[in-house]
């Protein structure tokens, strides 16, 4: 019996001088105080918050006395938080808190803190025209690569992102096969049903020193269709949008389809199938996203034009869209008559 008892009383004791955690000191053996930090992985120049608690001793009544690099910040019976405001990257700040409890006793516990930043920039692989200014998001089942990039600094030198260590999480689950040792990026594919995808990552230096998180939201969009005119000097008039209803003056036009946040490389390619109609009748021989019309008539009327798009590939079956442009053709007087209804 004594010898199952001594064994028991060394692993205890190995036990409680291990840290409670990779970044805060709780003590040494006997240590009554924890400390909680918020936010858990503050940024260089961060307002934090730092708390201790216990659940053997009554705080309330016990004379509480913090220290930040060894000087007094914070003094009197209760004081169980203070705010500090984090140093600069990788500046190291030492947090102490002595407790002198209503039985004599006095119980400590610090931690160090050493901050350090890590953003997430992330970059869908869908289409936009040249000169967009906007982002190209995320289409349904589309594919998002997400990069880290940290920002941690020991005196004048910056640590390699590659040194780092990274633990990828798409919701709140940690995806293994992304995480590791200089894995700074990370792809992810939108899924059915379409859910909005939180990505977070969690940086820390291989001495476990420091640490740093950041998370993004990505919202999945419907990919959609824009018509512009095509001018045969100007090119594409990407100035102004054909929405609605257009007033065809001349006797030809020239539109182009832009399919927005389809993931493609191009908006001519076989990724994609272009089904134009006009008047709900098939255009044949129509099959990229350019389409011209020709007036067939000197009467003034209406034309409907009509364009469904979708994406070739079956595990992108939600990559659709669809645009409905009226065409009014006022009346001519000195109609000539031409080529009757739509060409190539």
């Amino acid at each position: 019996m004594r010898r199952i008892l001594t064994v028991t009383f060394f692993l205890t004791l190995l036990f409680v001088v291990s840290p409670s955690d990779l970044f805060a000191q709780s003590g040494s053996v006997g240590t009554e105080l924890s400390m909680a930090i918020f936010p858990e992985h503050p940024r260089p120049g961060e307002q934090t918050v730092i708390s201790v608690e216990s659940y053997n001793i009554d705080l309330n009544r016990s004379d509480v006395t913090w220290f930040v690099n060894d000087n007094v910040v914070k003094r009197g019976v209760g004081e169980k938080k203070i705010t500090v405001v984090a140093g600069k990257g990788g500046e190291r700040m030492d947090v102490r808190v002595i407790a002198l409890g209503e039985n004599g006793n006095t119980y400590s516990t610090g931690l160090t803190l050493r901050p350090a930043e890590v953003n997430l920039l992330w970059q869908a692989g869908s289409y936009t025209p040249p000169f967009y200014k906007g982002k190209a998001l995320m289409p349904y089942q589309g594919t998002v690569l997400v990069a880290a990039i940290p920002s941690f600094t020991t005196g004048a030198s910056v640590m390699p992102a590659s040194s780092l260590i990274y633990t990828w999480k798409e919701g709140d689950n940690v995806v293994g096969d992304s995480s590791g040792k200089g894995k700074n990026l990370f792809v992810f594919r939108g899924e059915i049903p379409v859910n909005i995808k939180t990505i977070s990552v969690t940086v820390e230096s291989p001495d476990h020193t420091m640490s740093a998180d950041a998370t993004i939201t990505v919202v999945p969009v419907s990919p959609r269709l824009m018509f512009y005119e095509e001018h045969p000097l100007y090119g594409i008039l990407f100035g102004k949008a054909l929405l609605g209803g257009f007033t065809l003056s001349g006797d030809e036009l020239r539109i182009s389809a832009i399919p927005y946040y389809f993931e493609t490389d191009t908006k001519t390619t076989k990724d994609l199938v272009y089904d134009w109609q006009l008047n709900y009748a098939p255009l044949s021989g129509q099959s990229t996203s350019v389409v011209t019309l020709r007036r067939s008539t000197n009467d003034a009327g209406f034309s409907d034009l009509f364009l469904e798009t979708h994406s070739t590939d079956e595990n992108k079956s939600f990559q659709a869209a669809e645009r409905k442009l009226t065409i009014e053709f006022p009346a001519k007087n000195d109609f000539n008559s031409g080529e009757a209804g739509a060409a190539q």
